[in-house]
């Protein structure tokens, strides 16, 4: 029994998981199961393995060369006066090892590690900006399947209404008291309503399957969501633009930036220590002394100027590429401040519409209420009421539609301003 309890009560949760699903919760399963979001640990490991390289530039560094030769003219001879030079062998190996340790490379490595960080920002925020619209196409599938279920909510109401009326129809006709052009009248029109359900629940299959792809996890086919609650429209179309975009462009210039500096590091002198040995086999004879090695050390500076003479058209090129990301930026807000002003419009709109749907719905109630009376009491025809039925519903359907439309459009503004 406690199994079993346990069993019910797992399952309770899963239906219940499965029963309210949040659109944050979509966008966040979609965004998790994207292929691009595994981007994001390739690019920290790989600016951990770059940073590391250019630790290593302070490490000692060691090269060793050996050569093996046959000498054409042999090394220079000395010989004390009145002795003749002593003969050297043509064959001769050298040895040669250098030790360098960097003491200071002019801000290389510092600068080497902040390019590499800089540019695993540009590459993060690029996967930020295509995450982002992975959230406005779950939103156009979640507020789609939230239109359809409304949809499908007032069918399911006008059927019960139609059929109830059937009922009654069959029963006043059984005795005589009405005509079967009237029960075919309304049968047609439950055909109808089922055709339409029909529609709505194969595109419905359509919006589940594509948002149970999008997040890597199959939904049921009876699966819920929660309809999104939104309490300060005002202060949501008055937030500041915070679209990813903007980091990128933030981060392409600090890019820039981070090279340029690069760029004069690169003409800066280095200093460091360095050390030499040199090995001579056969030993070179030089007069009375004979020399098979030779160790050396001291301090060493090496300055490339070669660098010096581009240095002025760096600078104007880094300058043309932050004009360019300038320019890329006011075009990005332009282009967005006209579609949230767009938006903002459809908001104030449907604001409005949604006001005037209480009174029309309560209307149209009265109106089909009125006809149903009539026709009890043989004031009117089926038709009359079918169709003050229909307006009713329409008038329902308008309002969980128009309600819907304005959650949308708030969503969307959301997700146009980064928000």
């Amino acid at each position: 029994m406690k199994r079993m309890i346990n069993l019910l009560l797992f399952l309770l949760m899963v239906s219940s998981a499965f029963g309210q699903i949040t659109i944050e919760h979509c966008q966040e399963k979609a965004k998790a199961n994207y292929p691009l979001i595994r981007q994001y640990d390739l690019i920290a490991q790989s600016a951990e393995y770059t940073i590391s390289n250019a630790n290593k530039a302070y490490l000692p560094q060691l090269s060793l060369n050996g050569i093996g030769a046959y000498i054409i003219k042999g090394f220079p001879a000395v010989s004390l006066p009145g002795m003749p030079a002593a003969e050297e062998e043509k064959l001769k190996f050298i040895g040669i090892a250098q030790l360098n340790q960097t003491i200071w490379d002019g801000g290389a490595t510092r600068t080497q590690k902040n390019v590499a960080s800089a540019n695993a920002a540009v590459e993060n925020a690029n996967i930020d900006v295509a995450l982002h619209h992975i959230e406005e196409r779950v939103n156009q599938l979640f507020f789609g399947i939230l239109v359809i279920d409304e949809q499908l909510k007032q069918l399911t109401i006008v059927n019960e209404n139609l059929t109830r009326n059937l009922n009654k129809l069959q029963l006043t006709k059984d005795n005589g008291l009405a005509f079967q052009t009237d029960v075919d009248e309304l049968k047609a029109e439950i055909l109808n309503l089922e055709q339409r359900k029909i529609d709505f629940t194969f595109t419905r299959k359509g919006y589940v399957d594509m948002l149970s792809y999008l997040m890597g996890e199959q939904l049921p086919q009876s699966v819920q969501l929660q309809k999104p609650i939104v309490e300060n429209i005002e202060n949501i179309i008055t937030q500041q633009n915070n679209r990813p975009e903007l980091t990128l462009y933030s981060s392409q210039r600090a890019l820039i930036e981070q090279k340029s500096s690069f760029n004069k590091v690169l003409n800066m002198p280095k200093i460091g220590l360095m050390g030499a040995g040199i090995l001579v086999s056969p030993e070179a004879n030089f007069g009375a002394s004979q020399i098979s090695s030779l160790a050396l050390a001291g301090l060493s500076v090496s300055w490339n100027t070669g660098g010096i003479y581009t240095t002025t058209n760096n600078r104007q090129l880094d300058r043309i590429q932050l004009d360019r990301i300038a320019n890329q930026q006011e075009t990005f807000l332009f282009t967005s401040n006209i579609q949230l002003k767009q938006i903002a419009s459809e908001i104030e709109k449907h604001r409005a519409i949604v006001s005037k749907d209480d009174e029309i719905v309560a209307l149209k109630a009265s109106i089909k209420k009125s006809y149903q009376l009539k026709y009890d009491n043989g004031m009117s025809t089926m038709n009359d009421l079918i169709t003050a039925i229909n307006r009713e519903s329409e008038a329902r359907s308008n309002q969980a539609l128009h309600q819907v439309q304005l959650l949308m459009s708030v969503y969307n503004y959301k997700t146009i301003s980064g928000n």
